[in-house]
């Protein structure tokens, strides 16, 4: 069985827990919109979508954008699509971040909210990524957590996702910028991880 498939089938699994602290999680992050300039410039990729747990914030603050929610476990996408069908203008599409199924500089804003230590490709990742965005068009890798935290909780969690591994903020900042990105934000402290990017 390869990385991808074990990534699919945990995910898959683990959809009934995943949305348990939903409303505590959503708090912070309506806070954090508030809070940061965080993209929402139309079209909006939304990668490792889970259930979906950003889309409210992202049709709120961007009521005419259309949203795309990528993910690659199927359960996940299920439920996005039931806990927010009444959401116009998203599409849920099945795939994988290290292949986006998208024309070049399409998107004017990508979201990575907990998903970017599961991309275990990072050249590749980063890569489509950078090919996804318009020139100028905006990056955001959010967790709710610091780095030593999330590397932790995914140690404890083992299996599949016991290497998915996220680098400091400041590492990940120096990668992306070789690889076509300017950084315009980088802030890491134990409760949040925030990288604001933009493509060259």
């Amino acid at each position: 069985m390869n990385a991808l498939i074990k990534k699919q089938a945990f995910f898959d699994e683990v959809v009934p827990r995943w949305i348990l602290d939903t409303e505590e999680r959503s708090t912070r992050l309506y806070e954090l919109f508030m809070r940061f300039d965080l993209p929402l410039i139309g079209p909006i990729l939304d990668v490792g979508a889970g259930a979906g747990i950003l889309l409210p914030l992202l049709r709120r603050f961007a009521p005419a954008a259309p949203i795309v929610e990528l993910e690659v476990s199927m359960e996940m996408l299920r439920m996005a699509r039931i806990l927010h069908a009444s959401l116009n203008d998203v599409t849920y599409v099945l795939a994988d971040g290290h292949r986006l199924p998208f024309p070049d500089a399409h998107f004017g804003s990508i979201h990575c909210f907990s998903v970017f230590p599961h991309l275990h490709d990072r050249t590749t990742a980063i890569g489509e990524l950078h090919r996804g965005l318009r020139p100028g068009g905006h990056l955001c890798i959010l967790h709710l957590m610091g780095h030593e935290q999330l590397n932790d909780l995914h140690r404890d969690a083992g299996r599949v996702v016991a290497d998915d591994v996220l680098p400091p903020v400041g590492v990940l900042a120096d990668i992306l910028r070789p690889a076509g990105f300017d950084i315009t934000h980088a802030e890491e402290r134990p409760d949040l991880y925030l990288l604001l990017a933009t493509a060259r």
